[in-house]
């Protein structure tokens, strides 16, 4: 077992002003609670002694007790439907300083802390379809901080990723069900999720690490969270923005000049390679002077406008010093010339290229931006003939078994109609790879999920304004692949060649690195989704663009289903939103947007059946046949490609220049914090289980219940995830850049 090291500072000692010393000299530890042996049994056999839920020496988490009702409603499957926390003596003393937002991060709770939650899910013989009244408690889980004398770490098959410290804290992560506390006994059932829960309950926690990885405690402190006194079903209606915002806002120039500026940006579809640097005026401003609907116009005109930009062909190597050009358009060539040169954004750096954790000496502070991609360590990964490089088996990193899929809180990777995993690749551009590397920022000693060490909450990536040198300002691009399938015998044949598949997706010949088996192999892949988000100066909390091809998935609503993700022969189980997570009936592959249990042989490769959950707005709708038509006439494959959405706030950056920082309650308006418009942003292939159950007219519907923005505004590092990919991936490189 590898030795860890735990620091003092900013702790239990910093919050209770007592010594650094030995767990048995610290009143506030019990020795009972701190010496259980972090292993599944033990903690159940004590828990039960303990009887937590009926004792007066445990308590509910701080902050959810504010209401009579304490049994709270998550959007997360794995937590079910409701929850109800409790934590023992030795965490509510910390939790009680730790809710201050005066407390400085990161925080690290005290040995012997324990977190329960307890899980409910519906009730298979309840009449109402969605009642916490008619609930049943279906499992528990559990976070417990054993004494350092177990030198426990929670995921102890993975590298060190900085040297010191233990991807997911010290903590003891654990999952039993109900009926095994029941009869004081861990299952067969329990034991086999317990073996595999470390990893993906690490992958979600992360993000929470300036809270010592506890979301519920970072729900509370971070100020991006989104406060809500409405019932939890209510914040999921599709509800009108008002007309006009309460911010008071001043034109510099006449309504005239304003409106002739902005409609020109809008009017203009013409397919053009010079990216916009930002909306052409203020969004609070627009929005107040011509209301939502030409103002959401502006920010999907940016989003198309981006969209090609990005897509152009890039330039190829420099003549003069034969070294690549990445990030650059060729306004040489034509649109449709991507077909056969990289776009832009494929030339971007990869979190791989620039972050190496399981190399401590590792510090690209000198590493050039146009260097030639690197070659990946493993079996077949020498291969020379190949288009694109895609290292990710779902849309975040889980190095053991790649059970994440989208943003935190999502288990299951995505299967397409023929058996096979959509992949996922993230790149960022040079604003932002410059950041990254300045200061150490990506050098693996002072990497942590959630920015680099000593920086808790202050990572800040410049914007188009900051970034006087290429005036782009920090960028990230996601994207989302299936494996094309070309012959007679598919379930769901893309096209008849590979030819004829050009003229539907664009197709890369990819080099696929698979994280499970270290080696590498070439497939054709077809673009099935791409999220773009930027960084400019009257969006700090950045523009969230997301597309997908046309053909992926049908409306839930439409009466007539088909697509790429869906099997209209597939027929769903009538109550689907009883179900809970990782329910084990082959059955449950028949419901809509849910993730499968991968453990269980029958679902590890079954097909996941996708739909839209919101559909795609007007606004959105007219502007895709415009720039698709546009498309259409140079004969590209990108005419087969929708926007979906454009999230942005308002008044997310406040008239006197300063970066709003509240998410305003409920999603309300406000003078002093932001508004995210629209609230739900949802793209069907990289964020498909981002999805729950309410009841409308007496019947349970399933409705999106997250967006782009509300996800990574928990991030800790300027809403991105940058960090937190960059500690869980585990890509190799063979040609490395000196150490420092």
């Amino acid at each position: 077992m590898k030795t860890l090291k735990f620091a003092c500072a900013i702790t239990f000692l910093a919050l209770l002003t007592i010594s650094c010393q030995s767990h048995h000299s610290n009143p506030y530890i019990p020795i009972t609670d701190a010496d259980i042996k972090p292993e599944i049994s033990q903690v159940l056999k004590f828990l039960k002694q303990q009887d937590y839920a009926n004792n007066s020496e445990w308590h509910l988490f701080p902050g959810t007790d504010t209401s009579g009702d304490t049994l709270k409603r998550l959007g997360l499957p794995v937590h079910g439907r409701w929850v109800r926390t409790y934590v023992n003596k030795t965490a509510y003393q910390f939790l009680k300083q730790a809710v201050r937002p005066d407390i400085n991060q990161p925080l690290e709770f005290p040995p012997g802390s324990f977190i329960v939650k307890q899980n409910y899910r519906s009730n298979f013989d309840s009449i109402s379809p969605i009642s916490p009244d008619e609930s049943a408690l279906g499992a528990i889980t559990v976070l417990y901080k054993p004494s350092p004398s177990f030198n426990h770490c929670a995921t102890p098959q993975l590298e060190e990723y900085n040297g010191v410290d233990c991807y997911g804290g010290n903590w003891f992560y654990g999952f039993f069900f109900q009926s095994d506390f029941d009869e004081g006994a861990i299952s067969s059932a329990s034991q086999t999720i317990q073996d595999n829960v470390n990893t993906f309950c690490v992958n979600c926690h992360a993000p929470g690490y300036n809270t010592d990885y506890v979301r519920t405690l970072d729900g509370i402190r971070n100020p991006f969270s989104e406060e809500s006194d409405a019932s939890y079903c209510d914040a999921f209606q599709n509800k009108p923005l008002a007309q006009k915002s309460p911010v008071e806002t001043e034109r510099s120039s006449s309504l005239l000049d304003l409106t002739a500026k902005v409609a020109t940006f809008i009017e203009d579809v013409t397919l053009r390679p010079e990216l916009p640097a930002d909306v052409p005026a203020d969004p609070t401003l627009v929005f107040n002077e011509f209301g939502p609907e030409f103002t959401q116009a502006m920010f999907d005109v940016y989003a198309w406008k981006s969209f090609i930009a990005l897509n152009w062909p890039n330039k190829g190597n420099n003549p003069d010093t034969g070294k690549p050009q990445r990030g650059e358009a060729n306004k040489g060539l034509a649109f449709n010339y991507n077909e056969k040169s990289p776009t832009v954004w494929e030339t971007f750096k990869p979190t791989f290229e620039v972050f190496q954790p399981g190399d401590i000496n590792w510090n690209p502070v000198d590493q050039p931006w146009n260097q030639k991609p690197p070659q990946l360590v493993g079996q077949d990964c020498n291969e020379e003939d190949y288009e694109f490089v895609i290292t990710m088996g779902s849309k975040t990193r889980d190095v053991v078994n790649e059970t994440g899929q989208a943003f935190a809180g999502s288990f299951g990777y995505l299967v397409d109609q023929d058996k096979k995993r959509v992949r996922y690749e993230v790149l960022f551009n040079r604003t932002e790879f410059e950041y990254l590397i300045g200061e150490g920022r990506a050098a693996s000693l002072n990497l942590t999920p959630s920015g680099p060490k000593g920086m808790a909450n202050k990572v800040n990536f410049p914007d188009n304004r900051d970034d006087t040198l290429h005036g782009e300002g920090a960028m990230e691009v996601k994207s989302a692949w299936k494996e094309l399938c070309l012959t007679g015998d598919c379930n769901q044949r893309d096209a008849e060649n590979l030819e004829m598949a050009k003229k539907r997706f664009l197709v890369r010949k990819a080099l696929i690195y698979d994280s499970e088996t270290e080696s590498c192999r070439i497939a054709q892949m077809g673009l099935v989704g791409l999220h773009i988000a930027r960084k400019t100066y009257y969006a700090p909390q950045w523009i969230w663009m997301t597309f997908e091809h046309k053909d992926n998935v049908p409306d839930a609503d439409a009466k007539v289903k088909a697509g790429t993700f869906y099997n209209a022969d597939l027929s769903p189980l009538e109550n689907c939103y009883q179900l809970p997570f990782l329910y084990k009936d082959p059955a449950v592959a028949g419901c809509p947007n849910v993730d499968l249990n991968r453990f269980i042989a029958e679902l590890k490769d079954r097909p996941n059946q996708l739909t839209r959950l919101v559909p795609i707005d007007t606004v959105a709708q007219q502007l895709n046949q415009y720039f698709q038509a546009e498309l259409s006439q140079v004969d590209s494959p990108f005419a087969n490609y929708v926007l979906v959405n454009t999230q942005w706030a308002l008044n997310g950056r406040l008239q006197d220049g300063t970066v709003s920082t509240k998410n305003c309650k409920d999603n309300g308006m406000g003078t002093d914090c932001f508004t995210m418009v629209p609230r739900f942003l949802r793209n069907s292939v990289i964020e498909s289980y981002m999805a729950t159950y309410c009841e409308v007219e007496g019947k349970p519907k399933q409705v999106s219940n997250r967006s782009c923005m509300g996800c990574h505004g928990t991030a800790g590092a300027d809403l991105s995830y940058v960090y937190l990919d960059a500690v869980s991936q585990r890509v190799k490189l063979v040609d490395v850049v000196p150490k420092k």
